[in-house]
């Protein structure tokens, strides 16, 4: 969305999506001076309300699956609307004369191509989030005067991505004892419930709803939270994601996802996988032993990640 706003000013940019994600949720407050509107509606009808004669339209799509940008690629045609679709599909729109390029795996850097792709020259990269005042302050009141290095960790998921009861407690025991200030954050999903892991490790501190905050309030926290802690433990997923926009150095417990396109966007990760992979893969397979050892080699190395220049990466 940075790219886009600097590369195209003068354009009208409308985030679209079939549902709920992260920028019409946490992040719509973050993402709102990039974006002109929020549309959770069909593509047709997004073209139809912003159609003006004359005007140039341009669909740039996120989506991985090719068989849906094909799909959608055939519904645009002869409509006067330039289609973007998202690597390996990108060649859908391939032009004569355009000069073919790789594009790196991650999906973050496929995105950022392709608004290179549209304004035809390289863009910064910057996929850093800005943490309110507020948000530090409530952090600051939230960990108090204890002076211990934080760690956060969080284990609520869907389906088999959540962490176990006997997960959580055993790092968290191994942690405090180690000296930290453990933080377990509950967010939306399945998991074990707070009151099971208080009841079995009564030194662990615990943030989530009974702070009564809205969700973008929330989100703000966790950035502030992240801004403070030495480490974030907790399987792949969204606050993987968040915490990399303030740059937490992360444990990642993986059950199969190709991190190489998905991981976190720091260079302070340690993957941890469960034994299995596919439909069986639980991340709560996964040893406590080597999320511990992943999260002492990351605390040890006591380093936080930075951008590198924006030159530099637009380069890659």
């Amino acid at each position: 969305m940075r790219a886009a706003r600097t590369a195209f000013p003068q354009s009208h940019i409308v985030y679209g999506c079939q549902g709920k994600s992260s920028l019409t949720g946490m992040l719509r407050k973050h993402a709102a001076p990039l974006v002109d509107d929020f549309r959770m509606k069909p593509l047709s009808d997004i073209l139809a309300e912003f159609a003006q004669p004359g005007r140039q339209k341009t669909v740039v799509d996120f989506r991985t699956g090719v068989p849906g940008l094909m799909v959608t690629g055939l519904q645009l045609l002869g409509r006067g609307v330039h289609y973007e679709p998202n690597f390996a599909g990108y060649l859908l729109s391939l032009r004569r004369g355009t000069r073919w390029t790789l594009r790196p795996e991650h999906n973050a850097w496929r995105y950022h191509r392709l608004i290179e792709r549209l304004a035809g020259r390289h863009l910064p990269f910057d996929h850093r989030l800005d943490v309110p005042h507020s948000a530090r302050t409530m952090a600051r009141r939230l960990v108090g005067a204890d002076n211990r290095p934080l760690v956060l960790l969080g284990g609520n998921a869907r389906s088999n991505k959540f962490m176990s009861e006997d997960q959580i407690s055993a790092i968290s025991g191994n942690l405090i004892d180690a000296g930290y200030h453990v933080l377990y954050l509950v967010t939306p999903g399945d998991g074990p419930t707070p009151q099971a892991l208080v009841a079995r490790e009564s030194r662990l501190s615990v943030v989530g709803p009974e702070l009564g905050l809205d969700v973008e309030a929330f989100g703000d926290l966790l950035l502030a939270l992240g801004e403070m802690a030495a480490a974030y433990v907790g399987m792949e997923g969204g606050l993987g994601h968040l915490f990399a926009t303030v740059m937490t150095p992360t444990v990642i417990v993986n059950n199969g996802a190709n991190l190489e396109r998905w991981r976190p966007l720091s260079n302070m990760v340690e993957v941890v996988t469960a034994p299995r992979r596919g439909r069986r893969a639980n991340v709560a397979d996964a040893p406590v032993e080597a999320i511990l050892e992943a999260t002492h080699r990351l605390l040890a190395a006591s380093r936080r990640d930075h951008p590198a220049p924006a030159l530099s990466l637009s380069s890659l």
